[in-house]
């Protein structure tokens, strides 16, 4: 069910054409549609008051996106191409990019192509989040799968000496404090807080939107890729 909203939303969809540890991942499918198709698909189901942009270096994703729309307004400068280029910086091109051309937005959503397990429902729960709370920002999380006290370092030659000064004084399991992790699904900013952080940025009003595991599996290696295929099977 969409949200009705009143705000102007940018969804910015950052592809980059390389990838070391899975070559050309944006364009892998899942039953039909590719990563970044998935990513398209997701933002035009929202049905936003706004604009959609996917930023890329690369000529085949330019292709492949645009058989979803007309969404690919400019190509990535080369210094946001690179492998040390920073997202943040990727968004901050694309919203000062429209705004050049008179076009300017409340929020930005940041929605990255490796997480084509996310759905219609958590992008619309996670607005509604935003709104409701009148947030800053809302970034998506999920449940952390194995208790932070179970990691340790190892030390020389495998030594697990770091592991005895932390499950020696170990809680029972079910005293363990739940933690969780960014799944790197949904990003949420306010442009006005994000242009005064300079960044992303977690305050007191940067609220979590929680997604099952499952749907936050993402996709940097093919083992990821396996997985995402896997889950999507069941969904």
């Amino acid at each position: 069910m969409n949200h009705a909203s009143s705000k102007r939303y940018l969804v910015v969809i950052p592809a980059r054409g390389g990838s070391k540890r899975l070559p050309g991942k944006n364009l892998m499918k899942i039953d039909e549609h590719s990563l970044i198709g998935r990513a398209i698909l997701c933002a035009k189901s929202a049905a936003l008051s706004g604009a959609i942009c996917i930023t890329t270096d690369d000529q085949a994703i330019v292709d492949e996106a645009l058989r979803y729309g007309p969404y690919v307004h400019f190509m990535r400068p080369e210094q946001l191409a690179t492998d040390s280029a920073k997202t943040i910086d990727v968004v901050r091109h694309a919203i000062q990019w429209f705004a050049d051309s008179g076009s300017l937005y409340d929020a930005v959503i940041v929605l990255q192509p490796t997480s084509p397990l996310r759905s219609e429902r958590h992008l619309q729960e996670a607005i509604a989040l935003f709104e409701q709370r009148e947030a800053e920002a809302v970034v998506s999380v999920c449940k952390l799968e194995h208790p932070l006290e179970w990691c340790a370092e190892l030390g020389p030659q495998g030594s697990m000496e770091k592991f005895g000064e932390t499950l020696n004084t170990q809680k029972r399991s079910q005293e363990l404090v739940q933690r969780y992790r960014l799944n790197g699904a949904i990003y949420i900013y306010d442009i006005k807080a994000l242009n005064a952080a300079a960044g992303f940025f977690y305050n007191d009003k940067t609220y979590a939107y929680e997604m099952d595991i499952p749907s936050s599996t993402d996709v940097d290696t093919h083992n990821d890729f396996m997985l995402a295929t896997f889950w999507k099977s069941l969904i």
